[in-house]
């Protein structure tokens, strides 16, 4: 039998992915969630997620906020029952006793759900209505709520599966056209070297001239400037974020007792190594492009902890820490961190490294002492 608590953790992980969404970019969200008002006749609707804490009201028609509890989302019977839920007085269902927004502003009295379900069967939210009367839905108001859920749910796969794409389509088009670059130079720049190497050493072969010490030096000076061609003209087509993945990879893949992490301007992972993979949980196609307050305790993500420390590395350069973090799993080891910041030419922050070292062992030890 699946663990119940294993299978929230991953629908909460896909709820994080698709908050990622920029959902106010694109109209068909809210003209399919403004369409279901209308044929519903009913004057809220909205797309509505929930992660762990947080009801994201994504996409919305007739009311204004944006994040609710989640221990009041009406969404909870959707997501517990992954089927639809029709409510058609609230103040008739057991399960909504004592929910403030039944019996306080802003008094809901109907409300109806249908699951937003992904692909691999988990429930991040429900596409739902709402009325401060007392309502109903007919079967085909129903067959419509359920088949746009549906569509929605359509569009956020298609949007990730779109964003995962462009991005490996960008790093192939930069690997072209840094060879393609090669490729051009390497027709004007080595050529002549090179000839150079082939005439001399011709010479020796036909008879027309002996080795001496003054054609070897020739052929040796031949050789280096080759040689240094060659070296600018890698140095020179590598893109920058290519040559640093290049020495991040040579640095760090081997190490495993510390997880050794690269991250965006914005605190996003864009690399990591075998020790990360190793004490966090989690495989590099799971995290890469996701925010590192992932691996941050509830508590510390609502204190905004991972951006405090961001900021600590920007004023002062790095920043120690020392706290509770959470693994893929759930489990939370004891981390000892540094976080540098990376500047460029101009001084300018541009990302930063962070360190983890688990000393989970050492602090219980300590305790237990």
């Amino acid at each position: 039998m699946i663990d119940k608590s294993f299978l929230e953790k991953r629908r909460v992980e896909a709820v994080h992915q698709l908050l990622e969404i920029e959902f106010d970019k694109r109209k068909d969200y809210q003209e399919i969630v403004d369409l279901v008002a209308e044929l519903c006749e009913v004057p809220v609707s909205m797309i509505s997620l929930l992660d762990e804490k947080s009801n994201w009201l994504k996409v919305r028609s007739g009311y204004n906020a944006e994040v609710m509890p989640r221990e009041t989302a009406f969404c909870n019977l959707v997501v517990d029952s992954s089927q639809m839920q029709i409510v058609q007085d609230t103040t008739n269902d057991s399960r909504l006793n004592n929910n403030p927004l039944v019996y306080s502003e802003p008094f809901v009295r109907f409300y109806a759900g249908a699951p937003l379900i992904l692909s691999n069967n988990l429930v991040v939210g429900s596409l739902c209505l709402y009325d401060l009367k007392p309502n109903s839905l007919n079967a085909t108001q129903q067959k419509t709520l359920a088949l746009l859920a549906k569509q929605i749910t359509n569009l956020m796969e298609l949007e990730l599966s779109n964003k995962i794409l462009n991005y490996k389509i960008a790093e192939i088009e930069q690997r072209n056209k840094s060879m393609l670059k090669i490729a051009q130079i390497q027709s004007h720049e080595v050529r002549h070297p090179l000839t150079t190497i082939m005439g001399l050493v011709n010479l020796i072969k036909e008879g027309y001239q002996t080795v001496d010490k003054e054609w070897i030096e020739m052929i040796q000076e031949a050789t280096s400037i080759l040689d240094k061609k060659i070296s600018a003209i890698v140095n020179e087509t590598i893109p920058e974020k290519d040559l640093r993945m290049v020495r991040f990879n040579k640095m760090v893949e081997e190490i495993e007792d510390y997880a050794i992490i690269l991250l965006d301007r914005d605190g996003k992972i864009e690399n990591w190594n075998t020790g990360a993979a190793k004490i966090k949980g989690y495989k590099a196609i799971d995290i890469i492009g996701r925010h590192f307050s992932t691996f941050y305790t509830p508590e510390d993500r609502q204190a905004d902890r991972p951006q405090f420390l961001l900021n600590q590395a920007i004023d002062k350069g790095f920043v120690k820490d020392e706290g509770w973090r959470v693994r893929k799993d759930g489990s939370r080891f004891w981390g000892s961190v540094v976080i540098t910041a990376i500047h460029d030419d101009k001084h300018e922050v541009i990302g930063f490294t962070k360190v983890t070292r688990d000393l989970t062992d050492m602090k219980t030890t300590v305790a237990d002492n």
